[in-house]
């Protein structure tokens, strides 16, 4: 029997799935850690190791985890809403427009809790996104997926200079939330873990749902009409459930980028264009490369200084230049 080319791109599949062991096997002091040996059954675990593993990694790990499906089926869903293979949450202003809310927030006299930082965080995407969405309708009458990433990269510029802005006017705000806004999961605590599963989890198998009504929307509105999709209303699902998940990996991680770009063209590679197919891939690939790669900062710099964006962008970057030039040259 002749092997098609997506059955051929699945045998790669267990190298992707194996980011997440390599997540946890990556570390201080690796298979050689306590940890292991703890879970294992070699020997006990000292108390202080204990504490490391089950109040700082084991937590962090759990929200690379979750943060990384989130974008991953947050930026797999905006490809597909805008027929644009170069949109996500960070390059469409939605992570630059929740970090401005949280900003504000912090430089408010309301507490920082998790649910007021989780409400800062969609204000601040939802925002972004009704700017993007309806300055592009406005101007060109449709949502034009050039003009969408042209005019969400110039917001992104403006949301981030009014979120530097604010922070120049409070040193104080400035120190306490620069590690977060370079994507970090160094302030990860187990109180906030519920929350962002809460949040996340409903918001995926929403994701899910909406699949096959916009599977049929990319066949053109009339088409959807006459089956019986509404097009007005699976857009607004669609963008409910991406500033769902933007919002609440935003705020427990800054704003985290090219996982929303890059993990739905591997997973499209990899299990074919079906759009459940990709969704899916996206969840487990972007919590997989999001896990090993705060897994790599923290190996690389035991200060825990490093953001893991900065390992995302070393392969997020040379992705971005290619999707560019391939759409230069199919013009």
């Amino acid at each position: 029997m002749t092997t098609t080319p997506v059955s051929r791109r699945r045998r790669w599949l267990p190298l992707a799935v194996l980011l997440l062991p390599l997540a946890l096997l990556l570390g201080e002091e690796g298979l050689a850690g306590p940890g292991w040996h703890w879970l294992l059954g070699k020997e006990a675990m000292a108390p202080v190791d204990y504490l490391v593993l089950t109040e700082l990694r084991l937590p962090r790990l759990l929200a690379a985890l979750l943060i990384g499906a989130a974008l991953g089926s947050a930026g797999c869903l905006l490809q597909r809403l805008t027929h644009n293979p170069l949109a996500s949450p960070g390059l469409l202003g939605l992570n630059q427009g929740a970090a401005l809310g949280l900003v504000c927030l912090l430089i408010s006299p309301l507490p920082f809790t998790l649910w007021h930082a989780g409400l800062a965080a969609l204000g601040g995407a939802t925002l972004a996104m009704v700017l993007v969405f309806g300055v592009v309708r406005l101007a060109t009458g449709r949502l034009a997926a050039d003009s969408l990433l042209l005019f969400g990269a110039l917001l992104s510029t403006l949301l981030g200079s009014l979120g530097t802005m604010l922070l120049l006017l409070d040193q104080h705000a400035l120190d306490v939330i620069r590690f977060w806004l370079a994507g970090s999961l160094s302030l990860v605590v187990p109180a906030q873990l519920p929350p962002l599963a809460a949040v996340v989890f409903p918001a995926l198998l929403l994701a899910l749902l909406c699949g096959r009504p916009l599977e049929i929307l990319e066949t053109g509105g009339d088409t959807a009409r006459s089956l019986g999709v509404n097009p007005v209303l699976v857009l607004l699902a669609v963008s409910a459930v991406v500033l769902l998940l933007t919002a609440a990996a935003v705020a427990v991680s800054g704003p985290i980028l090219f996982v929303g770009l890059v993990v739905p063209h591997m997973a499209r590679f990899w299990l074919g264009d079906r759009l459940h197919r990709q969704l899916l891939g996206s969840m487990a690939l972007g919590a997989g490369l999001l896990a090993a790669a705060d897994a790599l900062v923290l190996a690389a710099d035991e200060q825990d200084r490093l953001p893991p964006g900065m390992a995302l962008a070393l392969l997020g970057v040379p992705w971005f230049l290619w999707l560019v030039r391939r759409r230069y040259l199919e013009r």
